[in-house]
């Protein structure tokens, strides 16, 4: 075979070749910040806390915004310290809120997360609409379009040392995420599994129920972070909820509860991606907004599986969850 034939033989097709540059990474984006989320809310739904999940995701923003207005860097690292300090503050104000206000929980949650989210929309207007990198649209919805990768146009190109250098750095980095997070909760599985279930059994036998939250929080923040660079809060919210809500009306069994949320999560990112960016053109003329997508699917898939789960036990609530 002669060296034209080979390079022939080795090229990629046009139409795989256009969907790798404008739609393979912002799918893998989508989908690994959709497990990753998934996989950390599983928890705080089992734990009964989603919504101080979707109270972190909304607060988080001003020290996003006031993060990126310093530091003039959307980089990991200054984001991350923002964010974390927003959710300190955060939940500090709710404590607060709770001892001095005599409100109780849920209240005080959704005082004080509307009211960091309305302050990060401000900060962003007064600040960042005109000539910064940073706007509402960003955060809402994120910037998948954006995430072209210049593909090598032969197979060897690709998976030479370098072939992955003009890819964007955010669905690498949430990739690498999604499988620190799934090390994390292998690893510490057992004690997952017993502060969930028995807080007390479980500081009786000498472990730190607060440690192992304050951990899953950690994690969580990162993942918002990350996440809202790529896929908007919009998504973050949806996910750190629906899959593993959808889930916990599927099974009553941990191990299968938390792969399944997984994939659920994994499941809609795929689909709402390709719904969005390929179905809808054919159906509609145009695309749409891909996190959109990801999120309207994620609360299809809850709402059938809770009509489901009805009709299936009666109209009784679903099972406890057992180990």
């Amino acid at each position: 075979m002669s060296d034209t034939d080979e390079r022939a033989a080795d090229a990629i097709p046009a139409g795989l070749h256009e969907f790798m540059t404008l739609d393979l990474m912002p799918m893998v984006a989508v989908t690994a910040s959709a497990a990753t989320l998934a996989l950390l809310g599983s928890f705080l739904v089992l734990r009964r806390q989603a919504m101080l999940g979707d109270a972190m995701a909304h607060s988080v923003l001003p020290g996003l915004v006031i993060a990126f207005l310093l530091t003039g860097s959307r980089a990991a690292g200054p984001m991350f310290a923002g964010a974390t300090a927003a959710a300190a503050l955060s939940g500090l104000a709710i404590g607060a809120i709770i001892r001095h206000g005599r409100v109780e929980r849920s209240a005080a949650i959704g005082l004080v997360y509307t009211t960091m989210f309305a302050l990060g929309v401000l900060l962003l207007e007064l600040n960042g609409g005109a000539n910064v990198d940073l706007d509402v649209d960003c955060v809402l919805s994120g910037q998948l379009e954006l995430m072209f990768w210049n593909v090598p146009s032969t197979w060897a190109g690709v998976f030479e040392e370098g072939g992955l250098d003009g890819a964007p750095a955010q669905p690498l980095r949430l990739v690498g995420l999604l499988v620190i997070s799934c090390v994390a909760v292998a690893v510490g599985w057992p004690l997952l599994r017993a502060v969930a279930f028995d807080p007390a059994f479980a500081r009786s036998r000498g472990l730190h129920p607060t440690m192992v939250a304050a951990a899953l929080m950690v994690l969580t923040t990162l993942a918002i972070v990350l996440s809202f660079d790529a896929v908007g809060s919009i998504l973050a919210i949806a996910l750190l909820t629906c899959p593993p809500a959808t889930a916990r009306l599927l099974t009553d069994r941990m191990g299968p509860y938390v792969m399944l949320s997984v994939g659920l999560g994994a499941a809609a990112g795929v689909l709402g991606y390709l719904l969005a960016t390929q179905a809808a053109p054919l159906l509609l003329g145009a695309s749409v907004d891909a996190s959109g997508s990801v999120a309207t699917l994620s609360g299809l898939g809850l709402a059938l599986s809770a009509a489901l789960s009805h009709r299936r036990r009666g109209g009784s609530g679903p099972a406890a969850a057992r180990l």
